[in-house]
């Protein structure tokens, strides 16, 4: 094929060249997919997220008039792309499924892989993702107030802060409430909803384990994703219903990376009430922007001597950073309740 692009002195035709140049990585997926079979392209088509597909679907009638040497040219790039790729792991979660549910039965062996399997995200929440926020907050609003708790909980925070915007404001703060204080959901409840987002009758099936579901920093996302004005409004209304599930989800809205709409003196402040120990794992987890901060709110030395143990302590495990983060952020915490330093910006109204 490259020879064919050669014009009769060895040199690329520039006019192929410019064409090839016009074909986007989209419309070179979006050739392919005309290229499979129906089935085959209906797989694929099957595991895109919605975006994906209506982005994948645009640039299918768009490639309509392409010539052979776009097309050869795509193919070209797709190999060059996976040549080098493992399919190893291909469906790999689905085999190791299929594999101990015909050894064990599906309700134990949901019971061993839920010890050690990576958290899958339940179809519940690949069903929501179809359905237009519109639509969604309809069906929300017309199901019993746990259904609807255990629905915006399987809503990623972006889409549940949308959709919560859509409802009356009188059943805002109770589904906010709902979804911090669910618990394991049984399989019927879950069958339940399976059946309702189909519109099918729940199928009998083996029991299964409750799915633990909801809580507290669930919440806490969902009203990070809303204005300071909505969250603040969500949050006083809770106070007055449960002051205690009210606090831990505020708490929960104070994160690490919130850290950054302190001063520099203020940061400065926290740190020097942090142990190294605490403090150097926890900046793992920070963001370049976080990190030149802190350092720069330190003396010259005290900031080289954290940095020189970043360096030379071995990787740590995420719950451990996670942990440090979440002790640094309760000093932080305390010194904003005693008023020693002040946080602007992002949080203000939530600390």
């Amino acid at each position: 094929m490259a020879e064919e692009l050669e014009d009769e002195d060895g040199i690329e035709n520039p006019e192929q060249e410019g064409q090839l140049e016009l074909i986007t990585g989209r419309q070179t997926a979006a050739i392919l997919m005309l290229l499979f079979n129906d089935e085959e392209a209906a797989q694929i088509l099957e595991r895109l997220e919605p975006q994906e597909v209506e982005a994948l679907g645009e640039a299918m009638f768009s490639v309509a008039d392409v010539d052979a040497t776009q097309i050869d040219g795509s193919l070209d790039r797709f190999l060059s792309l996976t040549l080098n790729q493992s399919m190893l792991a291909y469906k790999s979660d689905e085999k190791v499924s299929r594999v101990f549910r015909r050894a064990l039965g599906t309700s134990r062996a949901e019971t061993i892989m839920n010890r050690f399997a990576p958290k899958r995200p339940s179809n519940i929440a690949e069903m929501l993702k179809w359905i237009p926020a519109k639509d969604a907050a309809e069906l929300i609003s017309n199901e019993p107030p746990q259904i609807s708790a255990v629905l915006m909980s399987f809503l990623t925070p972006e889409a549940a802060a949308e959709i919560l915007q859509l409802l009356p404001g009188e059943i805002q703060s109770d589904l906010i409430y709902r979804v911090a204080t669910l618990g394991p959901v049984s399989s019927k409840a879950l069958a339940h909803i399976h059946g309702l987002l189909e519109n099918t009758t729940p199928s009998e099936e083996e029991s299964a384990p409750p799915m633990q579901v909801g809580g507290v920093l669930d919440s806490a996302t969902i009203i990070n994703n809303l204005s300071k004005e909505q969250g603040r409004s969500l949050l006083k209304a809770l106070m007055k219903r449960d002051k205690v599930t009210a606090k831990l989800i505020e708490d929960e809205m104070f994160v690490f990376a919130d850290l950054m709409n302190l001063s520099s003196k203020d940061i400065g402040s926290v740190v020097r009430k942090v142990d190294s120990s605490i403090l150097v794992p926890a900046l793992r987890g920070a963001s370049d922007d976080l990190k030149d901060k802190i350092f720069s709110a330190m003396s010259k030395r005290a900031a080289e001597t954290i940095q020189d143990d970043m360096a030379d302590a071995p990787p740590q495990p995420m719950d451990a950073v996670i942990a440090a983060q979440k002790a640094v952020i309760a000093v932080a915490k305390v010194m904003l309740d005693n008023g020693d330093i002040n946080m602007a910006g992002a949080g203000a109204d939530y600390v």
